[in-house]
């Protein structure tokens, strides 16, 4: 058994390495040590608070600055404030729509999402006012996904999804919402990982000894083979999900996330 300094040790340089691709996006969006410093502080009392209570009572400032390190003044302050950047009703309805789109008829046929006319039967309109209650107007949510490059308009006017392009847009008030559920879920999962004998499902697979043709290959073959669990675990959740509604079971909720790196760029 390794010493708690020497487990201390290697957990701060795992820390360490994890956090470098962040700093590196931060240092590019000009985003620096002060900001997210207040960040960091703001985070350490919000789980503190939720996740850290006794006797289920919420724990004093005090306790706060006890369990983080965050000075007293900080703590109260940063309680006081309101909160920020819930996910937008935009954002439900976007996914919601999405996962719809992409695997459920009348919109998709056989897990493939169809060219929709703007209005009428089967149309966007349609698809949009299943979700949005026609709280946000399905001609906002039109122009706003072509404007990201989510859709394209071809010349009879029927609108297509184009899965190309969903993951590749500039930052956008609903990729910097993925962005954070999805790693969030993934750090939740790595460290349940590290902390408890039953595990959660977390695998990964590494060479670093390929050449750039073979690489290519294996992205490629990577993309496809995700998209095609992810598309039919989709499937099968829009299902559930819709006869799970009306269970008085409690409810809830799973992600499950692939992704491809290479050090070729």
């Amino acid at each position: 058994m390794e010493s708690e300094d020497q487990q201390n040790k290697l957990l701060k340089t795992a820390i360490k390495h994890l956090l470098k691709p962040l700093m590196r996006f931060l240092i590019q969006k000009q985003l620096t040590l002060p900001t997210l410093m207040e960040l960091v502080k703001s985070a350490y009392v919000e789980v503190a608070e939720k996740d850290f209570a006794l006797e289920g009572k919420a724990p004093t400032d005090s306790r706060i600055n006890l369990l983080t390190g965050v000075h007293r003044k900080d703590v109260k302050r940063l309680r006081d404030l309101e909160e920020q950047h819930k996910p937008s009703e935009r954002l439900s309805i976007s996914s919601l729509m999405l996962a719809s789109w992409m695997s459920e008829a009348p919109f998709a046929n056989k897990g493939q999402p169809l060219a929709l006319p703007k209005s009428g039967d089967s149309s966007f309109e349609s698809l949009a006012n299943l979700y949005s209650r026609q709280n946000i107007r399905a001609t906002s949510i039109m122009e706003n996904w072509l404007e990201m490059g989510w859709i394209d308009e071809d010349d009879k006017g029927l609108l297509t999804l184009n899965l190309e392009t969903l993951q590749e847009n500039q930052l956008s008030e609903d990729q910097l919402f993925f962005f954070a559920e999805n790693l969030a879920d993934h750090m939740a999962a790595s460290t349940h990982n590290l902390n408890n004998p039953h595990k959660m499902f977390e695998r990964a697979v590494f060479y670093n000894a390929l050449s750039k043709e073979s690489v290519l290959i294996l992205k490629k073959s990577a993309k496809q083979q995700s998209m095609a669990v992810l598309k039919d675990l989709n499937k099968q959740a829009l299902t559930m999900q819709k006869q799970d509604k009306e269970s008085a079971e409690p409810h809830y909720r799973f992600r499950l996330g692939s992704y491809f790196y290479t050090d070729l760029s």
